[in-house]
C-alpha cells in the first residue's frame, strides 16, 4: 500500500490543500503532498505552526482506513506518531512522543502531527494526516516550549527531499500494519515510547498542580494518570498540562 509523493513549491497548508482536492475512490493511502515552504500551517485546536521557509518539512497524506470505529480513532494517531519517531530516530537518539502527538527530544519539540477525521456513521471514513518536522531551522524566536531541530542537535544540514521520502515510505508501511491486525503492538509501542513514561512528574489540571505517573492511554486517546495517592484519572487533550 503506497502512493506517490507530490512536491508543492509553496502552499498555505498541506492539510488544507488535500481537503480541497476532488475525492477519488481508493482504500488505504491516497494522495500525499509535501512542501518546504508552508505559509499558514496549523497545529492542534487552531494553533499556528510557525516555520522558516525552506528549512523544514510539511507533509500530508489522505488515508482511508478499513472498518476503523470512530471511538478507536486514536490508534491512527499512535501509528503515525511511531512512524515519525522511527524516521527521526535514524538521525538522533532519545526521540520520544509527547502525548498525544508531538515529537520531543530532551524536553524540546522537534515536530507535531495534526490528523483531521471525516466520519461516516460509527466509522472513520477518511483522515488527512499532517506532519510538521523541524529539520534545518536553527532559530525559533517566538516558540514556547523551546523548539529544536535536527540541525540544532547535530550541527549538520539535511536533504529535505531525502527525509520527506523516508517519512512517506515509513508512514505507508505503518498504516499497512494498522490494517493487518497489529493494533495491540502499536498501542504497546506507543505507550513505551511516551515522554515521561517512567516515574512521577508534575502536571496541572483545573483543580491545581499534582504529581502523577502515566498508567496508559485509552482507545479514544485519553491519558491515564495515577497520582501519588493511587487515584487514576483520565484526561482528554487540553485537560491536563505538563509542567517542568
Amino acid at each position: 500500500m503506497s502512493s506517490d509523493l507530490l512536491l508543492l513549491p509553496q502552499t498555505a497548508s498541506t492539510n488544507a490543500y488535500l481537503s480541497e482536492q476532488e475525492p477519488a475512490p481508493f482504500n488505504g493511502c491516497g494522495m500525499a503532498v509535501v512542501t518546504f515552504d508552508q505559509t499558514a500551517g496549523r497545529g492542534q485546536r487552531g494553533h499556528t505552526w510557525l516555520s522558516e521557509l525552506g528549512k523544514n518539512i510539511h507533509y500530508s497524506l489522505l488515508y482511508r482506513p478499513e472498518n476503523l470505529p470512530s471511538n478507536n480513532q486514536f490508534i491512527l494517531c499512535e501509528a503515525v506518531s511511531l512512524a515519525v519517531r522511527n524516521v527521526l530516530g535514524e538521525y538522533v537518539d532519545e526521540v520520544v512522543i509527547k502525548w498525544p502527538n508531538d515529537l520531543y527530544r530532551k524536553g524540546q519539540k522537534m515536530g507535531g502531527i495534526l490528523i483531521e477525521h471525516q466520519l461516516k456513521g460509527s466509522l472513520v471514513e477518511q483522515s488527512i494526516i499532517g506532519i510538521g518536522l523541524n529539520i534545518n531551522q536553527t532559530n525559533f524566536p517566538t516558540f514556547s516550549p523551546e523548539a529544536t531541530s535536527l540541525a540544532l542537535i547535530t550541527g549538520q544540514t539535511y536533504d529535505l527531499h531525502e527525509i520527506a521520502n523516508k517519512l512517506h515510505k515509513q508512514l505507508c508501511k505503518v498504516l499497512e500494519d494498522l490494517s493487518t491486525d497489529q493494533v495491540v503492538d502499536i498501542q504497546r509501542f506507543y505507550l513505551n515510547n511516551l515522554h515521561r513514561r517512567d516515574g512521577f512528574h508534575t502536571y496541572s489540571d483545573n483543580e491545581g498542580t499534582f504529581k502523577a505517573k502515566i498508567r496508559g492511554v485509552k482507545p479514544q486517546g485519553d491519558l491515564l494518570l495515577e497520582r501519588e495517592d493511587g487515584e487514576v484519572k483520565a484526561y482528554a487533550f487540553k485537560e491536563v498540562t505538563f509542567l517542568p
